[in-house]
């Protein structure tokens, strides 16, 4: 049972480092091609903008393989919801 355990676990922290290294990369691309619709797409600050459009590849595994998911889901902001 706690093999079992260890495996969901691991699966889920797989999951999430998964996530977040696409959610870095979209992030990316997102501010490259229009940097203000980005930030209010995604509720970035300047700054953290910059940071994200200055990680290094190593850098964003890095960050990636946090066991915390590393965007905010904001509610305010889903569709219908003006």
């Amino acid at each position: 049972m706690q093999d079992r355990t260890l495996t969901k676990k691991s699966d889920s922290l797989q999951a999430i480092a998964a996530f977040n290294q696409s959610y870095l990369l979209l992030a990316q691309r997102m501010l490259a091609e229009d940097r203000e619709q980005a930030k209010r797409a995604l509720g970035l600050s300047d700054s953290m903008a910059t940071r994200i459009c200055s990680l290094t590849a190593s850098e964003i595994e890095v960050l990636a393989e946090s066991s915390d998911v590393i965007c905010q889901f904001r509610v305010d902001a889903a569709p219908g919801r003006a």
